[in-house]
C-alpha cells in the first residue's frame, strides 16, 4: 500500500535506560563510531544504522565503504559524510534528506537525532513532513 517494513529479529539485546552495551555483531559498514571505539553503545546505534541505510538506499554504496577493514573504521570514526553531486551523478534528493541523514550520522551519539526524543524526534523532522504517521501504523 505504499509503506515498507523493514524488521530485523535475528539479534536484540535489552538494556536498563543507563546500560551500555559493550559487545556487538553486525555488518562493519553498519557501526556507529562508539561501537569501533568500544565506548559502550545503547540504542542510539540503532539511529546511527538508520542513517547508513538511507544513505545506502539513496547513493547504493554506504557513506564510508571501504574493502579494508582498518580503513572502513578510521573512516567511520574521522570522515565527514559526503553526497554525491546530484547533477553529475543524475540522482535526485531533496536537501531535507541530506539533513535528516547528516543528523542522524552524528560522531556523538549525544548530538545525534533521537538521542532526546527517540523515535518521535526522528519522525518530527521536515523530511517526514508529507507522511501520513496515523497511517502507517495502521498497518
Amino acid at each position: 500500500k505504499g509503506y515498507l517494513k523493514i524488521i530485523d529479529y535475528g539479534l536484540a539485546k535489552v538494556l536498563n535506560s543507563e546500560e551500555l552495551a559493550q559487545s556487538y555483531c553486525g555488518t562493519p559498514e553498519y557501526l556507529a563510531p562508539e561501537m569501533v571505539n568500544y565506548d559502550g553503545h545503547d540504542k542510539n546505534v540503532d539511529w546511527w544504522a538508520l542513517g547508513i541505510l538511507m544513505y545506502e538506499m539513496l547513493i547504493g554504496v554506504t557513506p564510508f565503504f571501504n574493502k579494508n577493514r582498518q580503513v572502513l573504521t578510521t573512516k567511520i570514526k574521522n570522515s565527514k559524510i559526503i553526497f554525491p553531486d546530484r547533477k553529475h551523478y543524475n540522482i535526485e534528493y531533496s536537501d531535507e534528506l541530506v539533513d535528516l541523514i547528516s543528523k542522524l550520522l552524528k560522531k556523538d551519539r549525544t548530538q545525534r537525532l533521537g538521542y532526546t526524543g527517540g523515535i518521535t524526534e526522528i519522525m518530527a523532522h521536515p523530511f517526514f513532513a508529507d507522511i501520513d504517521i496515523k497511517k502507517l501504523e495502521s498497518y
